[in-house]
């Protein structure tokens, strides 16, 4: 029976009951769980929940403030002094 795939970055790492994956704090690269098979999947999920937390979500481009309770698009960018008095 197939496990859950790990993406990590762009690499993919297949996964199987009784396996673990830590990922440290400030890592760039991202990251999910993906369980292409009819079969349950469960895991266990421990972590801080750091309510300073900015989250990246590289599929899609957005990024979460945790602090703030909003999900933003990353292409919606702008200039750091737009909108500031300059002079």
């Amino acid at each position: 029976m197939k496990g859950a795939t790990l993406r990590l970055g762009d690499k993919s790492h297949e996964i199987s009951a009784g396996d673990y994956v830590v990922f440290p704090a400030g890592q760039k690269a991202g990251h999910c769980l993906v369980n292409d098979s009819d079969a349950v999947c469960r895991f266990l999920i421990i972590g801080e929940r750091n309510p300073n937390d900015v989250i990246v979500y590289t599929d899609t481009g957005k990024v979460s403030v945790r602090s703030l309770r909003n999900i933003y698009r990353g292409s919606a960018t702008v200039d750091y002094w737009e909108g500031e008095p300059t002079e």
